[in-house]
């Protein structure tokens, strides 16, 4: 029979280095750690590039760059879902909801009127009551709750279809 003993947590580089030399590998498993380290370093990294594609290209290409580079996340997030047993399709159908959506939004009238210094409430509220909006902000909403807590999970200690755990060692008794 065998006991199962946890490595040592990852500290913040350790686990951005591991987690940026996989940022193309959807295979594997990643520790809670290696996960949420470089999810709080992408997120600083994406809020300046955001900023950055906001006041240098128009709202839609701004957009189209940003989930270009939230791609990034997906590797990750994949093979974080994969550490609990859980199916990549998680983490793939949350980017593809986030992406129709900040399509979507950007490409509504709406948002050109919201940008504007003096906004119609009214042209913005009716950005929030269009069917199509509403339909993607749910299911966004639902499968990103779903997918987050998924990530808070521990994962499993034995080895699962996607490999070893990079968490736990197996000790003979």
């Amino acid at each position: 029979m065998s006991k199962y003993v946890a490595k040592p947590q990852l500290r913040f580089m350790e686990a951005v280095k591991l987690a940026c030399g996989r940022l193309c590998d959807f295979s594997g498993r990643s520790r809670r750690s290696e996960f949420w380290w470089f999810a709080l370093a992408f997120v600083v990294v994406n809020w300046v590039l955001e900023l950055i594609f906001s006041l240098a290209l128009p709202l839609l290409w701004a957009e189209i760059c940003s989930e270009v580079v939230s791609l990034l996340m997906l590797a990750v997030m994949v093979r974080r879902l994969q550490d609990t047993g859980r199916s990549k399709w998680w983490a793939i159908s949350a980017w593809v909801l986030s992406v129709a959506g900040g399509i979507y939004t950007a490409t509504r009238p709406a948002m050109e009127e919201l940008q504007s210094v003096n906004s119609n409430p009214d042209a913005v509220m009716a950005m929030f009551q269009d069917p199509i909006m509403i339909i993607l902000l749910g299911l966004s909403a639902v499968v990103g709750i779903v997918v987050f807590v998924f990530t808070l999970l521990d994962g499993k200690p034995e080895t699962n279809q996607y490999g070893e755990s990079p968490k736990y060692v197996a000790v003979d008794e």
